[in-house]
């Protein structure tokens, strides 16, 4: 499909991702700043286009916060072997799967021949279920040292990133703003317009809903969730 048949995006939808994403890096979740600056290029050919040059002047801040963990001794190769392990645990379980298949498949089965594995294949499955849950649970504890790490370096260092943060949040108040507006004109529920923010201190919002997201569904993280609304 070309880009000039292409569906286009709701420019509402555009502007509440670009909303998402200062809220998140405001939030220290790291993003693909590139990927930042597609969505609010998207919104520059909007009624919203006044945003886009609100994130220029604020693009500096973000690639600084984006850029923060790598400040952290340790944690630029402790990403780097989260990373490799993501991709041996993807490898590891599209290795099972094709075993599964292969052992139940009536045409692989006829292809291969009745033992494909020499009589090995009960072996061969635990031992890639043992590697998928061993890489899965050693990513899953780099994954919690490198979240502490960081939660450590950012109380260290709050008031050097709060100008960076201040600029992610004068932006999403902007263009909370702006879909404030949209939700009053639009004969609609202003839940349609809901959103989910890491902060509730933001201006023409209405808090909905608040709770703590759990890691592996058990343990609860050190911070809140917030299904907002947009009010004038």
């Amino acid at each position: 499909m070309s880009a000039r048949n292409k569906k286009q995006e709701d420019p509402v939808q555009t502007l509440a991702r670009c909303i998402n994403f200062m809220d998140d890096l405001r939030a220290y979740r790291r993003k693909d700043v590139d990927q930042v600056d597609a969505a609010f290029s998207d919104l520059k050919k909007t009624r919203f286009k006044e945003h886009y040059d609100q994130w220029v002047k604020a693009r500096p801040a973000a690639e600084k916060i984006v850029e923060m963990p790598f400040e952290i001794p340790g944690v630029k190769g402790m990403i780097q072997t989260l990373g490799w392990l993501k991709v041996a645990n993807r490898v590891f379980l599209i290795f099972l799967v094709l075993f599964i298949a292969v052992q139940i498949v009536p045409a692989w089965k006829s292809m291969l021949g009745g033992n494909p594995f020499g009589g090995h294949g009960f072996l061969y499955a635990t031992i890639f279920v043992l590697l998928a849950v061993v890489s899965m649970n050693v990513a899953t504890l780099i994954d919690f040292r490198i979240r502490k790490k960081i939660v450590a370096y950012e109380e260290r260092t709050m008031d050097e990133y709060r100008p960076s943060r201040e600029k992610m949040k004068e932006c999403a108040n902007k263009m909370l703003r702006s879909l404030a507006k949209e939700a009053s004109r639009k004969e609609t529920r202003r839940d349609d317009f809901s959103l989910i923010l890491y902060f509730d201190d933001y201006d023409n919002i209405e808090v909905v809903k608040q709770w703590r997201p759990k890691s592996m569904g058990i343990f609860k993280k050190h911070y809140s969730h917030y299904q907002v609304r947009p009010k004038l």
